[in-house]
């Protein structure tokens, strides 16, 4: 990602900082040992530093930051299809509203979708919706019309 080259850079007090380079050489190390493509589960088997997790943040996905490193990756194993669409959720919300005793908060939402069958999680709304508010606002609840 065009950042300096050189090894991990140790700070007084805390984790060093890897730069791009040092990241490409362990990758590179690791598929080494593991083989090309190089997997996550490879990667975190060997206990390397950064993390996986750490180097995913850093480039954006494990993908990238192999073909960075100049390596293949896998393909995922698996996919993902969201199993609530915008309008499900924000009925879902309106549904909660309209409780007796709602207290109106995120976290009294959160709970109330732990004991409903059927109802999406707090956090499934907020990565649908955006922020409580928003979702709020979606539902109709905060005097709007609901936003399609």
């Amino acid at each position: 990602m065009g950042e300096e080259t050189g090894p991990a850079v140790p700070r007084p007090g805390r984790r060093p900082d890897f730069t791009d380079a040092h990241i490409a050489a362990v990758l590179r190390a690791a598929a080494a040992r593991s083989g090309d493509p190089l997997s996550v589960a490879q990667y975190d088997a060997g206990r390397h530093e950064p993390s996986s997790a750490r180097i995913i943040q850093r480039f954006g996905s494990w993908s990238s930051a192999c073909a960075a490193a100049g390596l293949s990756a896998r393909s995922a194993s698996r996919t993902y299809t969201r199993a609530f669409d915008a309008a499900t959720v924000a009925a879902a919300v309106t549904r909660y509203l309209a409780e007796p005793g709602c207290t109106g908060s995120y976290t009294g939402y959160a709970e109330w979708a732990k004991r409903t069958a059927g109802a999406p999680s707090a956090q499934t709304v907020r990565n649908t919706l955006g922020s409580w508010a928003q979702a709020k606002a979606a539902s109709g609840a905060d005097g709007r019309a609901p936003q399609e």
